[in-house]
């Protein structure tokens, strides 16, 4: 029996070709009003640094402007990296953000273990981000559920303030090490995938975490870059270029070293494994998420630095895209 169609999100990262960090934010929340006037189900915003392309080193603040912007749609972090922050912080950050939203919020979080340069900026290897990631994590949902501050008994009366809105912020972890896999499938977190990330790399999480959780599937966001267009050559005219920029931006970065986990170095592996194609084969595609992988949310990132044509990739989806989703 084919599974439900995923929920369709919208993953920001102000693209910002010109290289005028404060135009491209700016234009980023024109494009999130739009997409929540579209009627997106969700809206995510990724954390990035020392990228010119993608400013957004500022995650928490540009949170915070998403939160005000909106109203229906579910906004979220895809995703917020722990290992670099203080947990109590983190904690009082999250909390804010989902009373600001209302209730709206989800918490997705890495390890930043790919991003290489961003951890040696702050002293860490890999390895300790993905051991941060999940001490830290520990503690923020620790402090969201009531528990006092570390160092304090409850007696002292020190525990967080604000409180958050949900009873349970979701939580959504891109991770794929065993240990933090049987984690989240014990806490029943959801997982994340990037739109790099090779098929086999997300099949395997899903397969590791099902297991873990005595037979449960996990509920899956999974990003994917896209352009829906209304013939197949208009889409591919229009996504090449951008993953043909992409790759040496990965490279430069040090990103997807290992084609067997990442697709960040392969243009065509890239447009693949993306939601690329004329309307009615990307509806098809976007369909065969849910049966291939288990995806329960996905997040386009359309494959445009041009504002005029990363919003018309935007609205197709809506008008072209969803309605043939909706008539299954």
């Amino acid at each position: 029996m084919p599974k439900p169609v995923p929920a369709l999100g919208y993953l920001c990262l102000s693209e910002n070709p010109t290289a005028e960090a404060g135009r491209a934010l700016v234009r980023q929340f024109v494009l999130v009003r739009e997409a929540e006037r579209m009627g997106y189900d969700d809206i995510w915003l990724g954390e990035q640094h020392f990228d010119g392309h993608w400013p957004h080193g500022g995650a928490i603040a540009l949170l915070g402007q998403l939160a005000a912007v909106t109203s229906k749609s579910r906004i979220g972090s895809m995703a917020l990296l722990p290992a670099m922050r203080d947990a109590l912080q983190l904690a009082e950050d999250v909390a804010t953000l989902d009373l600001m939203s209302k209730g709206r919020f989800q918490f997705g979080v890495a390890s930043g273990s790919a991003f290489s340069k961003t951890l040696a900026a702050r002293g860490l290897s890999p390895a300790q981000a993905r051991e941060g990631l999940h001490r830290t994590l520990d503690q923020v949902m620790s402090l969201l559920g009531g528990a006092p501050l570390p160092g304090t008994v409850a007696d002292d009366g020190l525990s967080l303030v604000p409180r958050p809105a949900q009873a349970q912020v979701p939580v959504w972890v891109a991770c794929d090490d065993d240990a933090g896999i049987e984690r989240a499938a014990t806490q029943g977190w959801g997982l994340m995938a990037a739109a790099t990330h090779t098929p086999a790399r997300v099949r395997s999480a899903v397969e590791r975490y099902t297991r873990a959780s005595g037979g449960r599937e996990p509920e899956l966001v999974l990003a994917r870059f896209a352009c829906t267009a209304a013939t197949r050559e208009e889409a591919l005219a229009i996504a090449r270029p951008y993953f043909e920029s992409f790759v040496p931006r990965a490279q430069a970065q040090g990103w997807g070293a290992d084609p067997k986990r990442s697709l960040a170095r392969d243009v065509e592996a890239l447009l693949a494994e993306s939601l690329v194609g004329q309307h009615t084969e990307v509806a098809a595609q976007f369909r065969a998420m849910a049966d291939r992988y288990g995806a329960t949310r996905i997040a386009i990132l359309p494959t445009s630095a041009q504002f005029d044509t990363h919003k018309h990739i935007l609205a197709d989806f809506v008008d072209e895209v969803r309605p043939m989703l909706e008539d299954d």
